[in-house]
């Protein structure tokens, strides 16, 4: 594919986020070329979002490896882990099992694969793992720590919210899944789950923000964009929304990505590339770096790789909230555009498995002109 547009920061950023994102894929994909070269899932999850927007439909072959991997490794209590493969690794890192098996991770891919036999395919053990979590008595998903319970690098994490909006768009996929696959017998319970959970969620609103009563910290940036992309949040919250985003930035690249989605959808794109180039500009910009970091700064978070694709998720952004190009239905058979303009021109060429899609903006005199094909 291809991106380019009049934004000089947006362009640069996104070659590197291609040249970060293609370094971390050989036989699997991996978090850094410069440690572990381990398929990590919260990077995963990140990384095959960019894949769909510009990369050949051969990459998918590697998410669908990816995806089959995570399940046959499924140890025998029903626990996902990962890195897998591994032989020295076996401990489960809650957050990311449910961003991985979650609308962001299994059924991404199928909505831009319509790869059904994969679903089928991993329905059980998706199945398998959500019965390990349960509510508490208020009704929210209650904490499951795992063997290391990380939400993010960083602090000031929320992390029952945290988990409970992963766990959130985790039945909503296993939902998809179960409708897709013949099982939709258990679709009620997944959303009778959703609705405690929304519900017990929206209990933890104080007026402002989002935040969990046992949590006694700044509020969590993450935990509020959370509550927005997953929908548990109606737009009469948005304004005040945007206030806490205006004050709060303790998410690291890897959880960043979402808080400008949430920004977007809420209709607040211009702050969102302007929190994007505050944030990003310095990784970004730097002359001696051609890849992303791990964290803000070279020697931060998790060791501070300089060659980390999670923080190219603002690609995704970009692609499908502001070119506003996505699939609708699986496999790319019925897709929208509907681009949100607060970069005054763009053009992106996205190779789907249906063909090349090939959307085109440029704002002249408040008359905006859009192109496909």
């Amino acid at each position: 594919g291809s991106f380019v547009c009049s934004d000089a920061v947006v362009n640069r950023f996104w070659d590197k986020a291609m040249r970060t994102l293609y370094v971390n894929m050989r036989d699997t994909y991996f978090d850094c070329p410069d440690r572990e070269r381990a398929q990590w899932w919260g990077d995963v999850t990140v990384l095959t979002g960019q894949s769909y927007y510009q990369l050949s439909p051969v990459a998918n072959t590697l998410t669908c490896k990816a995806i089959h991997e995570l399940v046959n490794w499924q140890k025998d209590n029903g626990v996902l882990y990962s890195p897998v493969p591994a032989g020295s690794w076996v401990n489960e890192l809650p957050a990311q099992m449910l961003a991985s098996i979650s609308t962001y991770g299994f059924w991404y891919y199928y909505m831009h694969t319509g790869d059904t036999r994969t679903m089928a395919d991993v329905y059980p053990a998706v199945k398998r793992y959500l019965d390990l979590w349960t509510l508490d008595g208020d009704g929210l998903t209650a904490y499951r720590h795992g063997d290391w319970s990380w939400g993010d690098w960083g602090e000031d994490i929320d992390i029952r919210l945290i988990l409970a909006s992963w766990h959130y768009l985790a039945l909503e996929s296993a939902a998809n899944m179960a409708e897709l696959t013949g099982n939709g017998d258990d679709v009620p319970a997944y959303r009778e789950l959703q609705d405690s959970i929304r519900d017990a969620y929206n209990r933890c609103w104080n007026g402002c923000e989002y935040r969990h009563p046992s949590y006694k910290d700044e509020t969590d940036d993450r935990v509020n964009a959370m509550a927005v992309i997953t929908g548990i949040a109606d737009e009469s919250r948005y304004a005040a929304l945007y206030e806490h985003f205006r004050k709060h930035e303790h998410a690291s690249p890897y959880m960043e990505k979402y808080v400008l989605e949430a920004l977007v959808k809420m209709g607040y794109g211009e702050f969102a590339l302007e929190r994007f180039k505050k944030r990003f500009g310095p990784m970004v910009n730097d002359r001696t770096y051609t890849t992303l970091f791990e964290g803000w700064e070279v020697g931060g978070f998790g060791g501070g790789s300089t060659n980390h694709a999670w923080s190219g998720g603002m690609l995704t952004v970009i692609a499908e909230d502001i070119c506003g190009v996505r699939p609708v239905v699986p496999g790319w058979e019925v897709f929208e555009v509907s681009p949100y303009p607060v970069i005054s021109e763009c053009d992106i060429v996205i190779p789907t498995v249906r063909g090349k899609v090939r959307s085109s903006f440029k704002e002249t005199y408040w008359v905006l002109q859009v192109a496909t094909c």
